[in-house]
């Protein structure tokens, strides 16, 4: 028998954290939401050739391989010298603010596992495995469920920062992901020296974010309250991006997204986030045609000449598994 196992997986927008380098409690935290689209999709089979054998383009070979090398290590000593063929069907962009890193890690993780018949590992254990979940553990929660989701913060550096809410997305709510061409968003190390640079988040600023989350952001979507969603989201955006303004420039880590949130607002629009460290913004719609509309005022104004655009739908699921076996 021999068996192939396909994982597709959606991209995760963090709206981000919560705290920093407090002087008690928990750090780090955050909110953030899985949607279907960028979207990767990973297919991987025992390899006969007495290799690993990896398909994909040239920015992500080093990673799938450092998730292979990572999980064979985690192996029993008799299935260390089993090869895999993994191919990269569809890719998530990386450097974006889609998490890209955590969702690929997962996908290679759990494919393995499936391949070789392991125990049913958590997420959680899978994510310790390749290293993921350093800083947030949005993308490592989210592909096991999908969904609006709210992080707790971690005490201690190797902990993985709990899931303290997971509640569905309204499907006829749209999401309009703004990318500016040609800049890339921080990660690794350099995100690593950013968030030293900055220094402890005030305690007023934690508080303000959590009220917030608790208060505004989950109630609405709970009662469908778009105009309370999109308002609170715009009010957390601003709040995180004006802490983080000495390490990116300003509120957005691009400028031209400064001036773009301005004229959206000039026209009522709110419901505007970047995730992570950018360089992508999301604006929350309340329906198709509303991202529709908000689309053309963008292109309308030029910033169509070098941001791509895409209206894209919550998921509300993890991960999808198929698994096929043949003689």
């Amino acid at each position: 028998m021999s068996r192939k196992v396909m994982i597709t997986t959606g991209s995760r927008l963090h709206w981000g954290l919560l705290s920093l380098a407090p002087a008690s409690g928990r750090e780090f935290g955050g909110i953030g939401l899985m949607v279907e689209d960028p979207s990767l999709t990973l297919s991987a089979k025992i390899s006969p050739q007495g290799h690993d054998t990896i398909l994909c383009n040239e920015e992500c070979r080093p990673k799938i391989a450092a998730a292979i090398d990572a999980t064979r290590r985690h192996l029993a000593a008799s299935l260390r010298e089993q090869f895999f063929s993994l191919e990269l069907n569809s890719e998530i962009p990386l450097h974006s603010g889609f998490g890209s890193g955590t969702q690929l890690s997962l996908a290679v993780a759990r494919a393995l596992t499936l391949l070789l018949e392991e125990q049913i590992l958590s997420s959680m254990e899978l994510a310790r495995r390749v290293q993921r979940g350093a800083r947030s553990a949005l993308g490592i929660h989210g592909f096991d469920s999908g969904g609006f989701l709210v992080e707790g913060g971690k005490c201690k550096p190797d902990e993985i920062s709990p899931l303290v809410l997971r509640t569905d997305f309204p499907e006829d709510w749209k999401i309009l992901l703004i990318t500016p061409i040609d800049q890339p968003g921080i990660s690794g190390n350099v995100e690593a020296h950013a968030i030293q640079q900055l220094g402890p988040m005030p305690l007023e600023v934690t508080e303000r974010l959590c009220r917030l989350v608790l208060m505004q952001l989950i109630p609405a979507l709970k009662t469908r309250d778009f105009e309370a969603f999109s308002s609170g989201l715009t009010a957390f955006g601003h709040t995180v991006g004006g802490f983080f303004t000495p390490a990116q420039g300003g509120i957005f880590a691009n400028p031209r997204m400064v001036e773009l949130e301005n004229l959206l607002n000039s026209k009522g629009i709110q419901g505007i986030a970047q995730t992570s460290w950018g360089p992508t913004l999301s604006i929350v719609c309340a329906s198709s045609d509303d991202a529709e509309n908000v689309s053309s005022i963008i292109t309308q104004n030029g910033y169509g000449e070098f941001c791509s655009l895409r209206t894209v739908s919550p998921l509300n699921q993890g991960a999808q598994i198929q698994i096929k076996d043949s003689a």
